[in-house]
């Protein structure tokens, strides 16, 4: 039988090295404001919904700028741009004669806000460390904690010259000692890495702990995912002994994701039904096909005690024999370190039976009641209609099933973005910016086309005008981060359906153990929701990601909704990681097609050890 039709692909066709002249960036240039300060934000939501905004020709642009959503005078997308902005000092008054001037204050906006305010700031693609170190050194050399992050942040970026890692730990260390969650972190990736100090296993983590808050809690703390393999770590690192064993003894234990039939991890038993059959189809086994991931390594893979071939991806297929009569059926997995996790389900039953009776899923909602996990929004970006480039087939429909899930089922206020230019996505993305405070979330999709700028190695989305051969009108990575960094929302999550879009993210998150009691798991929920968290999604690393295979959707925002269709408790980022993954890889597989979605902090973004949750409306 042959092999089903391979869907097309997201990116650029015939990938190929960019040219030196798609890394040239423009500095913007300074426009006369002829208009005074317009007063900015304002919530746009006058109720919940979805707002259909944005076209191939950049409809909206004007009601945007006139209704204050964007800086006044922000005529071009480069004026929404966010850069480090040195605003000058305040004149004060103190008692009936004395006048003086406060230092000068650094702040993160969008280039149009800084000039208006009358600020100092330079582009990023035309600044090298010094300039961008003016900004951040006077409040760093203070004491001020997250200026120290950032003169942290901007020796390990280089910018301009060879990354200092040394000099970024030792500013790290002295924002983190006075409690910054994001300099922890920061501090312990490089300790992983091995980068500027020695590498050290049990030291990364212990910063990862930390920063987590778990631990004060009276909670462990688990990753998410492996470090960097022995073969990937620096020349001297310690790759076998102590430092393997303090890792792997701080993994996740296993976790089982059921794709046939399709129903998402929960801790109670969960019925299947059966639907009837001709009398001579009664004892025709039924297929479960599933997949196992053991990040300390998997020993074995059981159904009903016998184990089963698990592949390189960690799929497996069992065939159960119901004989027509309802019945119970335990998978099990076990890991390295003796962990085991478990799925229990019976098969047979009404169709609208979804939990067995004495599950776990009241007692839990109760204790995650006390959890405030504040208000949600949504940016939902479905670009298929190309100026310049191959029309995708699903992206359009994809965007619009997401954003009418989160609006209905997650209860979510959904801005709904079609066929959206470079300006139309950095005008809201700025306004988002400008109004969301730290009792939102939010949560940005993007489906459409994207690519690695292979000059400077950055992920790049591709708005509706973006050219094949000019980088003009591509949204970076590096930008989006910028945006995410400078919000004030309490948690971000991207979910980026596109090619690339991988660049985007790094390693390093706690995870949530399904054996955890309710009151252990509420008490998880609730010192993890009031940490801010910066994390991305993303469909298939870096490289290409399948534009259809997923019955009218992308394979990635196939798997997508049916998680979020099929889930009726608190779900954690992670968690829809883990059972969207299992879809993906087992559709993918079908076409031929390897697509390994990826999880994790958005580096640079001001990540704080949070995840992002999703709570179902009802």
């Amino acid at each position: 039988m042959s092999a089903p039709r391979r869907p097309d692909r997201r990116g650029l066709p015939s990938p190929r090295v960019r040219s030196h002249a798609r890394s040239r960036a423009r500095l913007p240039s300074r426009v006369a404001r002829a208009s005074a300060l317009l007063t900015l934000g304002g919530l746009l939501w006058l109720a919940a919904g979805c707002n259909t905004w944005g076209g191939p020709s950049g409809a909206g642009r004007l009601d945007l700028v006139e209704s204050g959503y964007v800086p006044a005078g922000a005529v071009r997308a480069e004026d929404l741009l966010v850069v480090d902005c040195l605003l000058p000092g305040q004149v004060r008054k103190l008692g009936r004669s004395q006048v003086f001037m406060t230092p000068r204050r650094p702040v993160q906006t969008s280039a149009s806000e800084c000039e208006i305010r009358g600020g100092e700031y330079v582009a990023y693609d035309r600044a090298d460390y010094r300039t961008a170190l003016r900004v951040w050194q006077e409040a760093a050399d203070r004491g001020e904690a997250e200026a120290q992050n950032r003169v942290g942040e901007i020796y390990e970026k280089g910018l301009g010259v060879e990354p200092d890692y040394a000099l970024a730990a030792s500013w790290y260390r002295k924002a983190a000692d006075q409690g910054l969650a994001r300099a922890m972190l920061n501090l312990g990736a490089l300790h992983e890495a091995g980068r500027g100090v020695e590498q050290d296993t049990a030291e990364a983590i212990a910063w990862y702990r930390r920063a987590s808050g778990l631990v004060d809690a009276g909670l462990q703390y688990e990753i998410a995912a492996p470090g960097p393999r022995p073969d990937e770590r620096p020349s001297g690192a310690r790759a076998e002994g102590l430092a393997d064993e303090i890792l792997l003894a701080a993994m996740a234990p296993p976790s089982i994701q059921l794709i046939e039939p399709s129903m998402p991890e929960t801790r109670a038993i969960q019925v299947v039904y059966d639907p009837p059959r001709a009398a001579g189809d009664a004892k025709a086994p039924r297929t479960l096909v599933g997949r196992v991931t053991a990040p300390a390594g998997l020993v074995g893979l059981f159904v009903d005690g016998i184990e089963q071939d698990v592949d390189g991806a960690g799929l497996f297929r069992s065939e159960i024999r119901t004989d027509g009569a309802a019945r119970e059926l335990v998978i099990a997995a076990v890991d390295r370190q003796g962990r085991r996790a478990e799925r229990r389900l019976r098969i047979g039953g009404e169709r609208s039976a979804r939990k067995a009776p004495g599950g776990s899923h009241a007692a839990s909602d109760r204790a995650t009641g006390r959890v405030d996990f504040g208000r949600f929004h949504a940016l939902v970006i479905g670009n298929s209609r190309y100026a310049h480039l191959p029309q995708l087939k699903t992206a359009r429909a994809d965007a619009d099933a997401v954003a009418a899930t989160l609006r209905d089922r997650y209860g979510f206020r959904v801005k709904l973005l079609h066929d959206a230019t470079r300006y139309d996505i950095l005008s809201v993305l700025n306004e988002l910016r400008a109004t969301l405070t730290e009792e939102d979330n939010l949560l940005v999709y993007y489906a459409g086309h994207g690519e690695l700028d292979e000059v400077n190695m950055r992920g790049q989305w591709l708005p509706v005008d973006a050219e094949r051969d000019s980088t003009a009108n591509w949204i970076s990575n590096v930008a989006i981060t910028d945006v995410l960094n400078a919000m004030n929302a309490r948690h971000v999550m991207v979910v980026s359906d596109s090619c690339y879009s991988g660049a985007l993210t790094r390693s390093a998150l706690a995870s949530l153990d399904a054996a955890l009691s309710d009151e252990k798991r509420a008490a998880w929920l609730e010192t993890l929701a009031a940490k801010r968290s910066r994390t991305a999604l993303t469909s298939g690393g870096l490289a290409p990601v399948l534009d259809a295979g997923g019955g009218g959707h992308s394979v990635f925002a196939g798997a997508l909704l049916d998680v979020l269709r099929s889930n009726d408790e608190v779900l954690e980022g992670q968690r829809l990681f883990q059972e969207m993954s299992a879809r993906v890889t087992y559709a993918a597989r079908s076409y031929q097609f390897e697509q390994l979605p990826q999880y994790a902090p958005i580096k640079f973004a001001g990540h704080e050890a949070g995840d992002f949750f999703l709570v179902p409306a009802n």
